[in-house]
């Protein structure tokens, strides 16, 4: 499971905003999302708090196109359709249909108390297919058709024109509906799909089972843990579920409460010490551990080293490959 924690996904979108030309650390802070104190919060309040970001940034620019133009492309790797939208939306409800050599990737960002606006559903879509251009190699790829939850605006021309293809408002859902040839192009040219093997990528992708139960555990507590370590009845009931029914199902899936708490930690820290872009103080602070103290034990359980030694070791990496390019 790939994880994005709440400042990766703030940094992501602040940068995109600063590519565009638009700095607005001002309105971070406004809107509740300034690094520390204000990312320590849950899932969904994590999406209300963009939500108002996203407000406040058309009211400033007086732009409502504005999600529409700062998603410049940004080459994350490839992680899947799937992948990509959890990079740039907490608590993401998504689905993928295919059906006559087309796939229909459905979106939905929920909110806790404040309606999303319809500027973060057009910053995911932009977001998606640029990536997809920059995968695939091509500035042409287009969607087949692209469809809104909204009703239509005045502007609703510009649309089309973003994205290269029919745009229809007030629809039941917000989709977005790709040709398969355009979803394997973007694929990695390894050779599996050198040989024909992207229709079966795509085929496994379409026909992938709904996240298991300690999947949808695990991104809870990976929204959790920057405000300390989760317990079990608060989890159960964001669940709306007893403590013993989690128990229970997590226990038919192999694991426990403890067990998975201790997954997404090393999950997280792995991926962040990868990346290097937290003090360690901070970061053990983001996997919710009471002090530094604690999260060096762990590391030392998990990867039988310190987690300055894992940085350091990272470093060098970086520094032989830097050395064997010159």
């Amino acid at each position: 499971m790939t994880y994005s924690s709440a400042l990766h996904l703030v940094r992501g979108v602040k940068s995109r905003l600063a590519q565009s030309g638009v700095h607005a650390d001002a309105l971070f802070q406004q809107a509740g999302l300034d690094e520390g104190d204000g990312l320590a919060c849950d899932a969904l309040t994590l999406s209300d708090k963009l939500s108002h970001l996203w407000e406040l940034l058309v009211a400033q620019s007086g732009d409502p196109l504005i999600g529409l133009k700062i998603s410049a492309p940004h080459r994350l790797g490839w992680l899947g359709v799937m992948g990509h939208i959890m990079l740039v939306s907490p608590t993401v409800q998504s689905s993928i249909e295919r059906f006559q050599g087309h796939t229909r990737v459905g979106l939905l960002l929920p909110g806790a108390r404040r309606d999303v606006p319809q500027q973060r559903y057009d910053f995911v879509w932009c977001v998606l297919l640029r990536s997809l251009r920059c995968a695939a190699g091509r500035d042409d790829v287009a969607p087949v058709v692209v469809e809104y939850a909204f009703p239509e605006p005045a502007n609703a021309r510009a649309y089309e024109d973003t994205f290269g293809c029919p745009v229809r408002f007030a629809m039941p859902h917000n989709v977005m509906e790709f040709s398969d040839t355009d979803l394997v192009a973007a694929l990695p040219a390894n050779p599996p799909l050198m040989n024909g093997g992207g229709e079966q990528v795509l085929a496994s992708l379409a026909a992938a089972e709904p996240p298991t139960f300690s999947a949808k555990v695990q991104t809870l507590l990976a929204s959790l843990l920057p405000k300390g370590p989760p317990h079990r009845d608060d989890v159960a009931a964001q669940m709306m579920m007893s403590e013993r029914t989690l128990q229970r199902r997590l226990a038919e899936e192999g694991t426990s409460f403890t067990n998975l708490v201790d997954d997404t930690r090393r999950e997280l820290a792995r991926q962040s010490l990868s990346a290097g872009e937290l003090s360690l103080k901070m970061l053990s602070f983001q996997l919710g551990f009471s002090e530094p103290s604690a999260f060096y034990r762990a590391c030392k359980r998990w990867f039988g080293m310190a987690p300055s030694d894992i940085q350091h070791k990272k470093g060098d990496s970086h520094g032989m490959a830097n050395k064997q390019s010159e």
